[in-house]
C-alpha cells in the first residue's frame, strides 16, 4: 500500500498517520492460515459479520457502468473493508482539510475506509482487482454522493 497527498505525490503518508484518521490497514499474510486468522481477527474486533468477493476485470461488458458508481465522491454509512486478493486499485480519501489523499492498494493489502468518510474508488490502467469485502451490515454499503 502506498499513500500520499494528490498535490504532493513524492511525500508518502505512513500507515500510522492514516490510522489516526481511522483508515486502518494490514499486510495480509501470504499463507491461507495466516489470511484466515487476520480476517477472523478483523471481523471480531470491528463487528463485521459477513463477507463476499467482488472482481472487476477488463473483459466485463458493464465495467464502465460499475466503475461509474464508485469513481465519484461518496461515502457509506458503514465501513468499507477490502482485502485485495489480486490486482490493484486506488482509493482517494478526503482528509481533515478536505484535500485528497491517494491510497494505492495491491495484492496482499487490507484496508478499512471508515463510515462517513468521503472517498472515491478508481481502477488502475490494468483495470483488474479482486477483493474480499467484509460487512457489518449490507444496507450501509450503498454509496451516498456528495
Amino acid at each position: 500500500m502506498r499513500a500520499y497527498r494528490l498535490q504532493d505525490p513524492t511525500h508518502s503518508i505512513a500507515p500510522d498517520a492514516l490510522a489516526r484518521r481511522g483508515i486502518l490497514s494490514w499486510n495480509v499474510p501470504p499463507d491461507e492460515a495466516g489470511r484466515a486468522a487476520l480476517v477472523d481477527s478483523v471481523k471480531r474486533e470491528h463487528g463485521y459479520v459477513d463477507e463476499d468477493f467482488v472482481e472487476l476485470k477488463p473483459e466485463m461488458e458493464n465495467l464502465e457502468a460499475i466503475c461509474a458508481k464508485f469513481d465519484k465522491e461518496h461515502y457509506h454509512t458503514e465501513d468499507e473493508v477490502r482485502m485485495v486478493v489480486d490486482g490493484d486499485g486506488i482509493f482517494d480519501v478526503r482528509d481533515e482539510s478536505d484535500e485528497w489523499v491517494r491510497i494505492e492498494v495491491t495484492k496482499g493489502d487490507m484496508i478499512v475506509i471508515p463510515a462517513r468518510t468521503h472517498h472515491r474508488f478508481l481502477l488502475t490502467d490494468e483495470k483488474h482487482i479482486r477483493c474480499m469485502r467484509l460487512f457489518a451490515n449490507h444496507d450501509g454499503w450503498a454509496p451516498l454522493y456528495r
